[in-house]
């Protein structure tokens, strides 16, 4: 996973696509997106987990169809240029599953990053939050699905005994 730095993304807030992907447990009695709407990193867009993927499994936050994900993102108005920082607030680092799912959906793993230490370390050093939301123009994100990035619990199970692993069930 690659880290951006709170003050490279200052610097270069104009040439990045941000998105705010954070979720908390359900149980936590917090809500992300009342937060996003409160204070987020600027040009932020609010990007929520459990929307963005698959909603019918009844596992939460399984990866959605290619056809979902390319409709979801060009949405946003993210290309398969453009550089994207992903962020959270939360204490189960949702940003790293947003991350996960663009590396999957093929986005350039050198265009794609974590901010380290979240919109909480953003905070503490006092760096400026806004409350505006923003809005782009809808893009045309092309999706290449990464599928070895999956495996089954039959394809973990082989890969544990070909390595001579003990296998627990």
């Amino acid at each position: 996973m690659s880290l951006v730095t709170t003050d490279w993304l200052e610097k270069n807030l104009k040439k990045v696509k941000i998105l705010d992907a954070t979720w908390h447990m359900p149980n936590s009695k917090k809500d992300a997106l009342q937060e996003f709407f409160n204070s987020h990193i600027q040009g932020a867009q609010f990007f929520d987990l459990d929307k963005n993927s698959d909603e019918k499994n009844s596992i939460p936050h399984m990866l959605p169809s290619k056809e979902k994900w390319q409709e979801t993102v060009s949405n946003y108005g993210i290309s398969n240029e453009d550089i994207i920082v992903i962020y959270d607030n939360s204490d189960v680092i949702s940003s790293c599953r947003c991350w996960y799912m663009f590396i999957y959906f093929g986005h350039n793993s050198k265009k794609v990053f974590v901010l380290d230490g979240g919109l909480k370390k953003w905070k503490l050093e006092n760096k400026k939050t806004f409350d505006q939301l923003v809005s782009f123009s809808k893009a045309n994100y092309l999706v290449e699905e990464n599928k070895n990035l999956v495996k089954n619990k039959l394809q973990i199970n082989q890969n544990i005994k070909e390595n001579n692993f003990q296998l627990i069930d």
